[in-house]
């Protein structure tokens, strides 16, 4: 129970890091300013999400409808909060896509450009690279939160039966 706590708190702290990176993409913090938090972000997802698969992987290898059997047993608001994590992220994947015409926000011989694979798709001002840079990093951060959201709930709440942690 204690290494259940340990990591739900592992997690709610990586949710509530990734909700002021999401909220500092509005201030000029993007991607390449956070440096090696990135890692951290990235890395902290794995370190928490492993362990829960290795746990689960007989449930979801078995029932095709895993996340309705991973919210039963819990409060009422779960399926619904991990609903709306998960549409939090699409709609801001789907805007960076729409915004970035599907390229990577760069600087390349020293002007802003849009880069889709080597190809340079459209030169930007300083304004627009910036506020790419912002997407880019809204975009990171709520995958970030919508997985440490996920992550916090299945380490708060254990499933009605024994586990191994």
């Amino acid at each position: 129970m204690i290494v259940r706590r340990t990591l739900a708190i592992a997690a709610a702290l990586g949710f509530l890091a990734s909700m002021s990176a999401f909220v500092g993409s509005f201030f000029g913090v993007t991607m390449d300013k956070l440096g090696v938090w990135i890692f951290l972000f990235h890395g902290g997802v794995f370190l928490l999400f492993l362990p829960m698969v290795a746990i689960e992987f007989p449930a979801i290898k078995a029932n095709a409808f895993f996340w309705t059997e991973f919210a039963r047993g819990k409060p009422s608001w779960v399926l619904s909060g991990i609903t709306a994590s998960f549409l939090f992220f699409v709609i801001f994947f789907v805007l960076f896509l729409v915004l970035s015409h599907v390229s990577s926000p760069e600087i390349r011989n020293g002007e802003y450009v849009l880069n889709n694979y080597g190809e340079i798709v459209r030169v930007l001002s300083e304004s627009e690279y910036l506020q790419l840079k912002g997407w880019e990093l809204r975009l990171f951060a709520s995958g970030w939160m919508c997985f440490y959201f996920v992550l916090t709930i299945y380490w708060w709440f254990p499933r009605n039966r024994r586990l191994l942690l």
